[in-house]
């Protein structure tokens, strides 16, 4: 008995610790999930009054339903009322309420993160006036706005002559070749539905989200909320479409042609190629029939194009360069051309995707399912191989995201959503898919002996295969706790895992490829593999957390919130960074330690008062951080130094820092005349701890470079933008910056890259001008018709020169960086469309015309003279052993913008 009262007792111990550790959990998880959340804006609100259209009293107890959804409000004592939570996107407001009139209000836009106010005045029935329909004036004056921000939506996307994300976003005021308000590419965090779609390998958009799937998107290109983390430059929203509970289908297709009389530079484009662009896209949405509110959206695209670059076949991979009969004379050789001098072409893509979304909605619960996948090949256009077209390599990815969420809205005024996403982002690159396949040549055939000669066979030896998946888990909470305050919470945690391998072929008699024992390890002190075969896997993590509390007042729109950044690269290093090699004659052999972590705390403000119904003036502030792109962290994670004294080699660094920008802006908004507004905003950056390079020397005697946060910069600007409504047939959008950029340095590699000169470039010990500081930047969007009918959409781009550092010639050889000016970049899009009905069905016939007027826009130059097809260098050339010209050579394609290009193609919705 005593045995059995003490095994009684001691289950009674064990029940009862567990179960008081499952509470402690509970509690724990509570508080972490109710205190700490985050989540991207993809929602809006919907606000106003409802009033007696004669007394002006209020109205208690008048119902507010969006038509078609679940979402709904009563107004209070004050007629105030208010709806949170919408998806962005157009609706219809229905407002009811005993002994008044119904009054509809059509064509109310919710847009992502600001409130929509709708007041409404409600007539007695005893005037018979029956239900009243109203089709509602979107202000042009958005109140609440405490940020530059531009809102497109799915109506503007099909009006404009774009066919991808890129071409939206960089059509914003301020954005300058995806440069967001002169901050260097990567600062850029791209969300789909709140999820995050960035690259963390290079900070590139992961997947591409295809326009007919956009509901809504937003571009910050200023200051932006508490809520939005890992982004110095700007934020790109993306709100996908869910289905309806009616079917809705799509379809369209065009093929198209590059046609340009600037042949002498774009070979083979003189005539109408059927291989040219060809595309085919569908989307399909309604009801499952499964399940009651249970509702999909489906579409997929085919996208497939030659290009516009085209090599000559003069040479094929198995040639090589001259011969010389007489080893004594080099003023007579043989070339060895096999080509057929066919035309090939070298920046060629094909690309195929698909998106599916499952979404069920009821009064309390919204559950979503989420999946995109890209299929995408392409190749490069490299000039030196343009007479050898077949030489350069092919390059593909695959990208896949799911995105799972669960939204709860126990009440009106508070809702949370749990979102668990995994995304997949595989490239891959090689000539040939066997790395040992007979027909790679040797590295240095085809190299020509003299200078402005193509390649006279050879091919490139380069392979690589990467990825990168990262885990997100989300959970938010928001709130209405007063008519004033709206505050939002939450936190989010990322698992990320790269892995990276490259390597080249060095000597065919040395097996084709140097050879990698082991492809992953952690520091690599045993078989790290050689500096032209590198691997690596590695698993960092991130957690983040914000709060931040919108309070709206008649006399002002504050935004404030806090940030908190945490990051972790898991990874180690040498305990003694100038003794990589592990010399055991030196400190540090064989050491090494975990790599420390960094946190960040983010303070943003913004706030906007409302002069009147016809203008604004905000203020925002911010401090803003990004952990540098991961590949940054940890290239060359072996350490592999060449033994040499001259530098060749450079390493990663998993200790860098959060790269920071500050954040100011100052903006006004006004009506000017009915229909019109202007925009007008100033801005100031101060960017520190940007990613930079220094030159260190191993206990040995070698140089090697290695990546810290060294770099600075500033930028300063002014946006005026005019904005006239579609009213009359007509509307336009003209924005107009004035920025200037300045830094240090526009390259991380610039430290790197001005040691490889004896003696050394000197660094800049002042800020210049950086590569992309575009001084004016002009776009245009004009569209003109009858929607109903026909319309033209017009876009008009015009931006200043671009720096560029001149050739030092008459400076006895001193170099000022970015001391010139490229020439300036005009370009014109147009997009017409007719509307016929056939056999009930909606058609729309289009005609999308890139570069109009076949504008030769020099995007790259020679330094010595600052155009595109000229360099004061040939003079030092000597002659030519080959069969190309010095004029043929100079002619770059890749130094001029694309030509012009023509498509045709219908639409049809049914």
């Amino acid at each position: 008995m005593c045995k059995i009262n003490i095994m009684l007792r001691k289950k009674m111990i064990v029940s009862y610790f567990i179960n008081y550790i499952l509470k402690f959990s509970t509690i724990l998880l509570f508080l972490f999930f109710t205190s700490n959340i985050l989540q991207a804006g993809t929602t809006g609100k919907l606000a106003g009054r409802v009033i007696d259209a004669d007394t002006k009293e209020p109205l208690m107890g008048a119902n507010i339903i969006l038509n078609g959804t679940n979402f709904g409000a009563a107004a209070d004592a004050d007629g105030y009322y208010y709806i949170n939570n919408i998806p962005p996107g157009v609706y219809t407001v229905t407002v009811s309420m005993v002994g008044y009139n119904k009054v509809t209000i059509e064509k109310v836009v919710i847009k992502i993160d600001l409130t929509t106010n709708l007041d409404v005045k409600l007539t007695s029935s005893a005037v018979s006036v029956g239900e009243v329909v109203i089709t509602a004036t979107q202000p042009l004056v958005i109140k609440d706005l405490t940020a530059s921000s531009a809102i497109v939506s799915a109506e503007d996307i099909k009006l404009m002559p774009v066919e991808n994300l890129h071409q939206i976003v960089n059509l914003q005021a301020g954005v300058v070749d995806g440069h967001f308000r002169g901050g260097r590419s990567g600062e850029v965090a791209y969300l789909v539905d709140g999820i995050s779609v960035t690259d963390v390998y290079n900070g590139g958009l992961g997947i591409l989200i295809e326009n007919n799937a956009i509901r809504q998107m937003e571009v910050i290109s200023g200051t932006f909320n508490a809520e939005y983390g890992q982004a110095m430059s700007g934020i790109v929203n993306i709100v996908t479409k869910d289905g309806g509970q009616k079917f809705e289908g799509n379809a369209s297709a065009y093929m198209g042609s590059y046609l340009t009389n600037h042949t002498d530079i774009f070979y083979n484009l003189n005539k109408i190629n059927p291989k040219g662009p060809r595309d085919v896209q569908f989307s399909l949405s309604g009801p499952t029939k499964v399940l009651n509110n249970l509702t999909f959206f489906l579409s997929g695209r085919y996208y497939g194009d030659e290009g516009y670059i085209y090599g000559k076949k003069v040479y094929n991979v198995t040639d090589n360069r001259p011969i010389f009969p007489d080893p004594m004379d080099n003023t007579i050789w043989i070339d060895q051309h096999t080509g057929d001098g066919s035309y090939v072409p070298m920046n060629p893509t094909q690309r195929r995707s698909f998106n599916g979304k499952l979404t069920y909605t009821s009064k309390y619960v919204k559950l979503s399912y989420n999946f995109a996948w890209e299929y995408n090949w392409n190749k490069y256009y490299n000039h030196y191989y343009r007479w050898t077209p077949d030489a350069i390599n092919n390059h593909y990815r695959v990208n896949t995201t799911n995105n799972f969420q669960i939204s709860f809205y126990p009440s009106q005024s508070t809702y949370s959503t749990l979102k668990l996403s995994s995304n997949l982002f595989k490239y891959w690159g090689h000539l040939y898919a066997d790395e040992y396949d007979p027909r790679y040549v040797e590295p240095n055939q085809g190299s020509p002996y003299s200078n402005y000669t193509f390649s006279q066979g050879g091919n490139q030896t380069d392979r690589y295969n990467r990825y990168t998946l990262t885990y997100i888990a989300q959970w938010t909470l928001e709130s209405q706790i007063t008519k004033e305050h709206k505050v939002k919470l939450g936190i989010e945690g990322r698992l990320h895992t790269l892995y990276d391998h490259w390597k080249t072929i060095r000597n065919l008699t040395e097996g084709q490829l140097d050879s990698l024992g082991n492809p992953i390890f952690t520091l690599g002190y045993s078989d790290p593999g050689t500096k032209y075969n590198q691997s690596y896997k590695r698993k960092p993590y991130e957690i983040s957390a914000y709060i931040q509390d919108k309070m709206e007042y008649d006399i002002m729109i504050i935004n404030a919130g806090i940030r908190f950044d945490y990051f972790n690269s898991n990874a180690d290093l040498p305990v003694d960074i100038r003794n990589p090699l592990n010399n055991p004659n030196f400190p540090g052999a064989n050491q090494k330690r975990k790599a420390n972590s960094e946190y960040q705390i983010s303070p943003r403000l913004g706030v906007s008062f409302p002069i009147s119904d016809q203008g604004a003036i905000h203020f925002s502030y911010g401090h803003f951080f990004q952990i540098p792109t991961f590949s940054n962290l940890y290239t060359n994670p072996n350490y592999i130094i060449d033994q040499t004294t001259s530098l060749s080699s450079y390493i990663g660094n998993p200790e860098l820092k959060a790269q920071k920008t500050v954040k100011y802006e100052l903006g006004l908004q006004q009506v000017i005349f009915p229909n019109v507004s202007i925009d007008l905003s100033v801005y100031y950056s101060d960017i520190r701890n940007l990613l930079g390079m220094e030159i260190l020397e191993t206990y040995e005697g070698f140089i090697f470079g290695r990546y810290i946060n060294r770099d600075y910069g500033n930028v300063k600007g002014v946006i005026l933008s005019l904005d006239k409504r579609f009213v009359d047939f007509f509307s336009a959008r003209i924005d107009y910056t004035y920025q200037i950029a300045a830094g240090n340095a526009s390259d991380p590699m610039a430290e790197y890259n001005n040691n490889q000169s004896d003696p050394p470039v000197e660094s800049n010990k002042k800020v210049v001008p950086l590569n992309w500081d575009q001084t004016h930047t002009l776009n245009v969007v004009l569209n003109i018709g009858d929607p109903a009918d026909w319309v033209a959409g017009i876009i008009f781009n015009y931006g200043s020169g671009m720096p560029y550092t001149e050739e030092p010639r008459y400076t006895r050889g001193l170099r000022f960086e970015n001391n010139g000016r490229r020439p300036s970049y005009i370009n014109v899009d147009l997009k017409a469309n007719k509307h016929f009905k056939i056999f009930g069905y909606d058609f729309n016939f289009f005609l999308l015309v890139y570069n109009l007027f076949d504008i030769k826009n020099e995007v790259n130059v020679y330094p010595s003279t600052g155009r595109a097809d000229k360099d004061l260098n040939v003079k030092f050339a000597g002659p030519i052993i080959g069969l190309n010209t010095i004029d043929e050579y100079l002619k770059n394609p890749g130094n001029f913008s694309a030509p012009r290009r023509i498509s045709l193609g219908v639409n049809v919705n049914f």
